[in-house]
């Protein structure tokens, strides 16, 4: 995931810089957000197909096997309850490549951060997500807790 997303940035760079060129900054940021949390919402619908049960809690867990492939996440304290997910990253590769990247801080919060809650939305309404911090924003770590309700 983290070569799609590094693949991804450099045309999102692109096109957001044409945009700001053309319209007012915080149209193009409106914009670019827009369709990044729509493809994270679609995504988080396709991975709740997944679910054999359908969607649910324990399920939705197992993405974060996935969210760490090729060492894209590092991720500690993993805590699941009945319907409650917390976990802290304490190692974002996106944040790396997007720093040596030269992306805009902005972007890169758009580009991986901002999709997180679409991304729960979609995958199912009884889920919501909270996060207090992120590396991409300068913290030493992220700290997420999703919440099922049922």
């Amino acid at each position: 995931m983290i070569a799609t997303r590094t693949a991804q940035a450099g045309l999102a760079a692109r096109i957001f810089t044409s945009l700001k060129a053309h319209l007012d900054p915080s149209l193009a940021v409106k914009i670019l957000a827009e369709a990044i949390q729509t493809d994270a919402m679609a995504a988080g619908q396709a991975f709740a197909r997944q679910a054999p049960e359908g969607p649910n809690l324990e399920h939705f867990a197992t993405v974060l096997e996935r969210w760490q492939e090729d060492n894209a996440l590092v991720i500690e304290d993993v805590k699941l309850s009945d319907d409650t997910l917390a976990f802290v990253v304490t190692g974002c590769a996106y944040a790396r490549v997007y720093e040596q990247m030269r992306l805009e801080p902005e972007l890169g919060f758009m580009l991986s951060c901002a999709r997180d809650e679409p991304f729960a939305q979609g995958y199912s309404p009884c889920l919501s997500m909270q996060r207090s911090e992120t590396i991409m924003q300068g913290r030493p770590c992220c700290r997420f807790t999703f919440t099922w309700r049922k």
